[in-house]
């Protein structure tokens, strides 16, 4: 893999909604490493970003424009005071990911840490999924001086991103009583209402130890998106615990899109399993019976073998064709 050029690295101005969002993540706290690439916090400001370092010491950026978006912006920055840096310059580059082609600007940053370097930015959403699928980003790939960036870890670190993101609105969702109280009676309604349309989900909740209820779940972004909510535990009629769901999705569609869902758990040691991790994925740390409309109208709830149920709904009730499993569960902190 070639280095970036000690001839130039291209730079120029830094639009202000960029450099607020590219300023906070200089001032975050790592939140957790994922494939080589450290995932950063911001604390006031909920925003999340994806950097690493690599061999020849180039810091290199994947993060986004505003918190919850969809992933916009690469950045490439060096302490190496050989490269020189143009200020005010914006030049046209080309950026190639395993022939994929995408024409943008490259413009300059400066950080406060010492790095200098530049950012490109695209509103194509398919520069996100190609940031995720590809294997290797080249910058001006028909030139005498390209070079490249290993994308290896690219998917999961920004499915960390948006979990990361997830985790900030999680916590400000709770963050005092009459949140709380909101997310309770959200939940409770929630429930109330699949309990009240669908009879197998009401005959089955008398048999349930407890039952975990995401009263809206948003699906978001383009290119890279997501999808994420917040939820109560229930034992019985007492709250047990907060939680948040997420999961990342390529080629999300426009729009945000919401949903609920609801999880019973139908022994002790369902309910036991899922409370002693951290971190809990649908389908995979347990088997889960999906039961939703259409294909599964007529099933009988005393064959499901599994220990742990899911219903799946919107404001019309049941939903058919949803795909819950793969989420990732984890509880408020």
């Amino acid at each position: 893999m070639r280095r970036i050029s000690r001839a130039r690295v291209f730079l120029g101005g830094v639009g202000l909604s960029m450099m607020a969002t590219m300023s906070a993540a200089q001032s975050a706290a790592q939140d957790q490493m994922v494939e080589g690439w450290t995932i950063l916090r911001h604390q006031e400001t909920g925003a999340c970003v994806m950097e690493k370092v690599n061999e020849d010491g180039y810091l290199f950026r994947v993060g986004k424009t505003e918190v919850g978006g969809r992933f916009e912006y690469v950045a490439v920055y060096t302490k190496d005071e050989s490269v020189r840096i143009y200020g005010n310059v914006a030049e046209d580059v080309v950026i190639d990911m395993d022939g994929l082609r995408f024409p943008s600007r490259a413009v300059g940053d400066f950080r406060d840490d010492g790095y200098r370097g530049m950012y490109v930015k695209t509103e194509d959403p398919a520069f996100s999924e190609a940031l995720a699928r590809k294997y290797v980003m080249t910058v001006n790939p028909d030139t005498d001086e390209p070079f490249a960036i290993s994308l290896d870890g690219t998917f999961k670190a920004m499915e960390a991103v948006n979990d990361c993101e997830a985790a900030s609105a999680a916590a400000a969702s709770v963050g005092d009583d009459g949140k709380r109280g909101e997310l309770v009676a959200a939940s409770q309604a929630a429930w109330g209402s699949l309990l009240s349309q669908n009879g197998r989900a009401a005959e089955l909740a008398t048999k349930a130890s407890a039952a975990l209820v995401f009263p809206e779940v948003a699906k978001f972004g383009l290119g890279v998106g997501g999808e994420r909510g917040n939820g109560v535990l229930f034992e019985g009629d007492q709250v047990a615990g907060f939680y948040r769901t997420s999961s990342v999705s390529v080629g999300a569609q426009a729009g945000v899109q919401t949903y609920g869902y609801a999880i019973m758990f139908m022994t002790a040691e369902a309910l036991e399993r899922f409370k002693s991790k951290r971190g809990y994925e649908l389908g995979v740390d347990g088997s889960i019976a999906v039961v939703e409309a259409g294909v599964t109208a007529e099933i009988d709830t005393t064959n499901i073998t599994t220990d742990t149920v899911a219903f799946v709904f919107d404001e019309k009730g049941l939903m058919a064709s949803a795909a819950v499993e793969g989420s990732r569960i984890k509880p408020i902190d």
